[in-house]
């Protein structure tokens, strides 16, 4: 077992063995190292007591505690917290292939493709986190990503995609890893309630391409801050991507009803592909996978074949016919940018076009009233409705969107019973017609002020007689 002196990389601490990592008090285990987290709504210094009550054995902090064991004080506890899991977990990345995916949207596609181009990939995405219960939302905290590191290392695979945040990479979750490849999908408005301004979320993304060593590859979507990445990685190599612009890109793009036909340019080769799902966010999300397969070595022949078997992560452009001939998409679109470029994507498609959506609570209130105003341009019917509302009033966060709604004329409605919601633009909707059900996605829970309640937007549009379409 490692002693404390080997995790945190200090001479002169005491001889005690680690048997394990915990930052929650309520799970600590028997010979646990306990991490007093300090967070927005919790500090774990308070909880360090509570921890050697159940066997920790030792505890970092950033400030001193009055505990009958040793005490480490460190700075950051968060960034010791990823420097011990590197070093208990035995640096698996040193030895796998890995490659961290960053952007507002597209992170959960582009890492589930690459868990299907590169041969024995392992991945974690936002919907693995969920499925399987890991800590925090996208990136798991550092033991659990290290943990998973060094699992797929002893089953053989070869490379490791996953999915990193800006609050993770904010928070140090990702301190440690040892990147072949890391790819920047988009930059738009998101998570300003945790990082304040653009400029504070932007630098936190950078943090991923800060970590590449030499060599490595910062592949970048032309619509995402390209430069900026530059600056950030100077001794990685640029490889950027783009719809018809970048160094791979796609060219001659054609939608049939069993998907989309294109023309790949690259430095590593290319030719006729074909993708079977729609949706020209998904075309960029394929040329990120795409892009980082050729540029770790993979030929074009074997990425080729590897595009058309693709398939999308649940609740991504879930596509369903109902009874009455309309098209339903269940999407994960759940900021400004993802749920203006759905809807004008779908547009042009529908005779009629509606969305369910609502907001999040605790969360950047800027991004209510925008979501509002392009809903309401785009579609002909908005139903506003309530997609975790946690501890606020969901229908003060309604009125926040409806707001938006109405600035531009948008003809809204207000159900938030959000099956109720789905149930009312199903039954409006007609052949011809489009219900785009935005930003839960594959979530399988509404977060209330009680807690949280099974809840599935797929689930809900298959009851309703919706039938899957590919």
């Amino acid at each position: 077992m490692p002693d404390l002196s080997e995790l945190l990389g200090q001479e002169d601490l005491p001889r005690v063995e680690v048997r394990g990592l915990s930052w929650d008090s309520r799970r600590v285990q028997p010979g646990d190292l306990f991490f007093a987290l300090p967070g927005s709504k919790h500090d774990g210094h308070a909880f360090a007591a509570e921890a050697v009550g159940k066997g920790a054995v030792a505890v970092v902090a950033e400030r001193p505690l009055d505990l009958p064991v040793p005490v480490v004080r460190v700075p950051k506890a968060r960034a010791a917290l990823a420097q011990a899991a590197c070093a208990f977990y035995g640096h698996p990345t040193r030895k796998l292939c890995a490659i961290g995916v960053t952007g507002t949207n597209g992170k959960t596609t582009v890492v589930h493709f690459l868990g299907q181009l590169l041969p024995a990939c392992e991945t974690i995405t936002t919907v693995r986190v969920e499925e399987e219960g890991l800590s925090c939302v996208t990136t798991p905290e550092a033991p659990e990503l290290q943990r998973i590191a060094a699992e797929a290392l002893a089953q053989g695979k070869k490379f490791f995609a996953f999915e990193a945040s800006s609050i993770g990479l904010a928070q140090h979750r990702v301190d440690g890893v040892h990147l072949r490849a890391a790819v920047f999908t988009s930059f738009a408005r998101d998570h300003l309630d945790f990082h304040g301004t653009l400029e504070a979320y932007l630098e936190a993304k950078l943090r991923l391409f800060r970590m590449l060593p030499k060599g490595a590859w910062a592949v970048a979507n032309v619509r995402a801050p390209v430069e900026a990445v530059r600056a950030a990685a100077p001794s990685a190599r640029l490889l950027t991507y783009g719809l018809g612009r970048g160094e791979v890109r796609a060219l001659r793009l054609a939608e049939d009803p069993t998907g989309t036909r294109l023309f790949v340019h690259s430095p590593f080769g290319g030719g006729e592909a074909f993708l079977p799902f729609h949706g020209l966010h998904n075309v960029e999300n394929a040329l990120a996978a795409l892009s980082v397969a050729l540029a770790l070595g993979l030929p074009w022949r074997g990425v080729r074949e590897g595009l058309a078997a693709l398939t999308l992560p649940p609740g991504r452009y879930a596509r369903f016919r109902t009874p009455a001939g309309a098209e339903v998409v269940v999407d994960f679109a759940h900021n400004p940018e993802a749920l203006g470029r759905m809807l004008r994507e779908l547009r042009p498609r529908a005779r009629r076009l509606a969305v369910v959506f609502g907001c999040p609570g605790e969360a950047d209130r800027g991004k209510r009233a925008l979501m509002g105003r392009l809903a309401g341009q785009w579609a002909d019917l908005v139903v506003i409705t309530a997609d975790n509302p946690k501890s606020e009033d969901p229908r003060a966060i309604a009125q926040e969107v409806a707001r938006g709604v109405a600035e531009v004329g948008g003809w809204f409605t207000v159900l938030l019973d959000r099956a109720e919601a789905i149930r009312f633009a199903l039954a409006w909707a007609r052949a011809g017609d489009c219900v785009l059900i935005a930003g839960k996605g594959h979530e399988r829970r509404q977060i209330l002020a009680q807690g949280a309640l099974p809840f599935s937007d797929l689930a809900v549009v298959q009851a309703l007689g919706g039938a899957a379409l590919k």
